[in-house]
This record gives structure tokens, sequence and C-alpha cells, in this order.
């Protein structure tokens, strides 16, 4: 599904890259283990809950135009029963990945209609905060999607596939494929495996599967592409400006 031999100066980069922005990443790691540390389905207070659990996760569920924790944690107050039942579903391993997903989005709108208090237009569930749930409660196995970065990896690595900005259950589980065999490289690369070990600290989850890693490189690819554009139209301008004098 991917170029492999592309991958291998990534990989090269990031390992060379990685001293300088693991302080500002390492927050996944953190928000991992709080989950793994607070989360109870059968918790009294589900919404009480599911807050503590997901306290660390900062972006990864709040931006500047979705909330989807925010979401959560509303349709929580309104019911909590409700909202439990939700998430006891998605993280059935023993159903269809697909079909939990679909369930847990029309239950969201489900929600957010019943309980509408007026300003409710978004439940904000998307394919990004839903594999965002599946990734804290199962981290050695799912990644977090999201569009522009699995989008970037696919260019690249000249992979087969190509997500669609639609937000499809199907592009998402498309770029876990993707990234299972980006990961299989990942995790043989012992210089990238003993670094990242020897910078967990006991706040973060271990990450004996390297998904996490994984995802870091997925973000990483991207910036790799975002500078190198940035250079070379700046080596274009600067061309420019040389041929206008001359």
């Amino acid at each position: 599904m991917i170029n492999t031999e592309k991958l291998k100066p990534i990989l090269e980069g990031y390992k060379a890259y990685f001293p300088q922005h693991w302080e500002d990443e390492k927050y996944k790691w953190e928000a991992v283990r709080q989950f793994q540390d607070h989360w109870d389905i059968e918790a009294e207070n589900f919404g009480d809950m599911f807050k503590q659990a997901t306290e660390k996760t900062f972006n990864l569920l709040a931006s500047g135009y979705s909330y989807p924790r925010t979401m959560i944690t509303n349709f929580a107050k309104a019911d909590d029963e409700g909202t439990r039942s939700m998430f006891r579903a998605l993280f059935d391993e023993s159903a269809d990945l697909a079909a939990r997903i679909e369930a847990f989005r029309a239950a969201a709108e489900d929600m957010r209609t019943k309980y509408d208090d007026g300003t409710w237009r978004n439940h904000y569930q998307n394919t990004n905060a839903v594999s965002t749930y599946l990734w804290l409660r199962y981290p050695d196995k799912y990644y977090i999607y999201k569009y522009e970065l699995f989008r970037a990896a696919a260019a690249e690595l000249s992979a087969d596939y190509r997500p669609k900005r639609n937000g499809s259950v199907e592009s998402m589980l498309g770029g876990f494929r993707m990234y299972d065999e980006i990961c299989q490289a990942v995790t043989a690369d012992k210089g990238i495996k003993d670094m990242i070990q020897n910078a967990l600290t006991p706040s973060c989850y271990p990450d004996p599967a390297m998904k996490t890693a994984t995802m870091d490189v997925g973000f990483i690819l991207r910036v790799f592409i975002w500078k190198n554009a940035k250079q070379k139209r700046k080596n274009r301008n600067g061309s420019r400006r040389i041929i206008h004098r001359i």
C-alpha cells in the first residue's frame, strides 16, 4: 500500500527532529495514561468520569470550531445512562467497527435533537473525535484519524489509498490500514523505539505497540512537507528577485 523506500528518510528525519518537539507532543502519551487510569464504564456518574478520563486530551477533543468533549459532557448531563450506552457499544470489540462508529454518530445526533437547548447545532462526533475515543480506550490497536495528516502521508508515501474530505468511516478505516504499514516500519526501527522509551516518563502510556509513536511520525511527516514547501517558495522568490535585478 505504501512505498517503504520513501518512508526510510522520513524515519531518519523523525529521529533527528524528535528532541526538538518531544515536550510539545508528550501530552498525547499522557492523555492515554490519564484515560487508562480513570476510565470506568460502570462509574456511578458517567459524565464526571468521562470528564476526568479525558482531562489531558486538550486540543485532541477541542478546537476553535469543534467541541466533541464538551458535547459528550452535555449529553451526560441530559442523559447519563444514554451516554454511557453509546460508549459501551462503541467499545464493544466483538461487533463490526464500521457499524459501531456509524451507530455512535447516529446516537449522538439523536441525543442532540432530543435534548437540544437551542444552542446544540452540532454534536461534533465526527470520525476524528470517534477515532480519538477508540485510540484512548485501545491505544495498542487504533490511531487518531485526521484527514489532513492522512492525506499528506498517503501522497508522500505513494500509497494506493486516498482519504476523502467527507469524513467517511471508509476513509478512516483505509487510513488505519495505511498507518498499520507505517507502524510496522516504526516498530522495526530500534533507534525510534529506544529513543521514545527513554523519553517516556511515569505520566506517559508506555506505548508497547508503538501506535502513538506512529501517529507522531505522521504528524512530523506533515511538518516536513510544510517546511519543504515553504523553502521551495522561498527559493523561487529569491530566484525571481535575482532575475529581476539582472
